[in-house]
This record gives C-alpha cells, structure tokens and sequence, in this order.
C-alpha cells in the first residue's frame, strides 16, 4: 500500500512522534510510505531532542521509508500558503493509496490538495485546537473551516472518545467519519529500560512528582507550581521535576522564587524522561487543553500513578484504577491528589493501563482502517 503522511512539522512534539512511529512501523510492514512536513526550524529543539529525533528518521530511511520536505509550509497563516499548497498538491499526484495529514495546518492545506484526487483521505486532529489557545473569533473561524474540511475526509481520527465528541458537538464530521486510535507508545521497551534503571539504582524514588511537557501556556504548569506550594507547607522536602523547556521558563523559576519553592523544584529542560519516570513516586500533568496525553501513558508504562487535569483526553485517559482527575484550578485539590497514597495495586493498575495505547496496537488499527478505505475505493 503507498501510504503518504503530512504534518506541519516534525519535532519532539506529541503529534510528530506519533505521526513517525506510525510511518516506520507502516513501512516496515511491507507498506511503500513518503513522510511530508514542512521546515521545523522555529521548533528550537534541544541537542537531545534534534538527536532522538534524527536516530528515528534515521530507522525511517533504513526502511525504505522516503522523506519530502515542503518548503513553503510554514507553521503560522501567510503568504507561502498557496505555494504549500501547489507543492503538496504536487505531491499527491504522484500516486498514493492513502493520504493521512496530521495537524491543522497539514490538514487543511492536504486535504484541500487532496479533493479532486482518486485517493482514500485520513486526517488526524491531534486534540484540538477549540479550547484555551485563541479568542472566541479566531476559534469560530477554525471551527468552520474544520467543518468544511470534513467534506472532503473519508475518515477522521481521534486520539481518545472525548477528542471525537468534542468535534462532534462542533458539527465537524459525522459520527460514521470518526475512528477512534489512541496515540501509540512503546510501552514494552519503556517498561523494560524503567525496570533496568531500577535495578541498577536499588529502585531510588528521589522525586515526588514529575512532570513532562513545553513550558507554554496551554500545559498548565503555573497550576502545578501553585499546587506544590502547598503541598510543601506539609513536606517542607517534597521534590518536584519539571523535565521540558519553553518560553515561560523564567517566568515560572520566577513564579517558584515568589513561592518560596525554588529548593523544592528542579527544571531539567529537555532531556531523556525515563531516569526522571524511573526515580519518580507520581506523574502531573495539568493542561488547559490536552488531545491525550503521550507522556501520561510513558509514566504509567513506569509504573507511577497520575494526577490529570480534567480536560478532554486526560479524563478519559486517568481512571480511578490509577490516579485523580482534578479541577486544575482547585489548587488545594490538586495538592491533596498529589500526597494520596498509592499502593502496589494502583502501580500494577498503572502499568496495564499502559498497555491498551501500544504502539501495535495503533498500527494494526491504521492498517485495518487503510485497508477498509482501499477497499472501498
């Protein structure tokens, strides 16, 4: 099957690795597949992130695997949009079974591109984009654009039930356009590479609590901070890991100064998580808007039991079995989810919970749903 993929960009992101583990595993299935995004400059990624991220193309090509990189596809609305579109226009024509676009950007531009050609078209929002990131115009804006945009899919896919109904509610889609296939993980490595460095650590919990994700507005750490400032009020020695970067991190070493927390919080920038998820006695993460949540599934695959934020794709992600879904704003709340006990069942729960966002399982999923539009093409 030739199967082309399209996102805006390829970086560390939630929706990148997503969108490269699925092109791997596809072409090492026997699928002949062309990855498409555009420049990823203004990603601004770290040394470890820009090497993990070129080990992984690097796996790509040693497949077979064939990378195209559309020059005039910008991450922010401007003048290179049409010429994008020309180019990924171009691209489609040269024969594919499947075009699967990722992101809004790539969506948008792909499926435009894509309308008049004999192709099966997939598109996968990676969350959305309704909730906590522009002002209610530029919002009804995206929103009617996406319900046009639908017209032109054979199938949308959500990474969680509450991302479909979400753009159900909207009127983006029909509920026959939308399969559910949560973002896959490597979860069998990951549980094996935590259990090494347990072993060879005697299994040292130095933190209390990590948390994953870019240190933009939209991931809610402020809360967390606030939260943990509370928390040490009763456990002056708590330990909090932020691994991640972004442009508020000053403002947020600046915000644990005022809180009197500076000693109780470590920022780790971006590096490698899995020591942190290793040496860590819980997960955090209280985004504003969430598609599901990767780095919740990474630290179940650890073992750690999560304290989510109550938005879309982490209510349905956390279950009682192995965490807290709070009001993120209730910072006493919060605190309180973050000092609970967790006992060998709830870390047991954790881990098999891990298990049902596989990177297999997404795979096979993509390949049925493929195989289900090709077949009906």
């Amino acid at each position: 099957m030739r199967i082309l993929h399209l996102i805006t960009r390829m970086d560390g992101g939630g929706s990148a690795v997503n969108t490269l583990l699925s092109a791997i595993g596809q072409q090492q299935a026997g699928n002949r597949v062309c990855l498409a995004f555009g420049p990823s400059d203004e990603s601004e990624m770290t040394g470890s992130e820009q090497a993990q991220l070129a080990g992984r193309m690097q796996t790509f090509t040693d497949a077979g695997g064939e990378i195209v990189v559309i020059a005039a596809l910008m991450r922010s609305p401007g003048m290179t949009d049409f010429k994008a579109y020309q180019q990924i226009k171009h691209l489609i024509l040269r024969g594919f079974d499947v075009v699967h676009t990722h992101t809004s950007k790539a969506g948008a531009l792909g499926r435009l591109a894509a309308r008049k050609a004999t192709v099966a078209v997939v598109h996968t929002p990676h969350g959305h984009i309704f909730h906590g990131y522009f002002g209610w115009l530029m919002t009804a804006a995206f929103i009617t654009i996406e319900r046009r945009l639908a017209r032109y899919t054979n199938m949308l896919v959500a990474l969680t039930r509450a991302e479909r109904d979400d753009h159900l509610a909207l009127g983006i889609g029909r509920t026959s356009q939308w399969r559910v296939i949560p973002s896959g993980v490597d979860v069998a490595a990951l549980m094996e590479n935590v259990d090494a460095w347990r072993n060879a650590h005697d299994d040292a919990r130095a933190w209390d609590a990590i948390s994953v994700g870019r240190l933009a507005p939209i991931k809610g750490m402020d809360r967390l901070l606030r939260a943990w400032a509370v928390l040490c009020r009763k456990k002056p020695d708590a330990k909090l890991a932020i691994v991640g970067d972004g442009e508020k991190r000053q403002e947020l070493e600046m915000l644990c100064t005022s809180l009197g927390i500076s000693e109780n919080v470590h920022f780790a920038g971006w590096c490698d998580p899995l020591p942190y998820l290793a040496a860590s006695r819980s997960f955090a993460l209280l985004s504003h808007n969430e598609g599901m949540g990767r780095a919740v599934v990474e630290a179940f695959a650890a073992g750690l039991p999560c304290v989510a934020a109550d938005v879309c794709g982490l209510r349905e992600l956390v279950t009682e079995a192995c965490g807290f879904v709070v009001d993120a704003d209730e910072t006493a709340a919060v605190a309180a989810a973050l000092q609970a006990a967790f006992d060998a069942d709830m870390l047991d729960a954790c881990r098999k919970r891990a298990a049902a966002y596989s990177l297999p399982h997404m795979l096979d999923e993509l390949q049925k749903l493929y195989g289900e539009l090709k077949g009906g093409a």
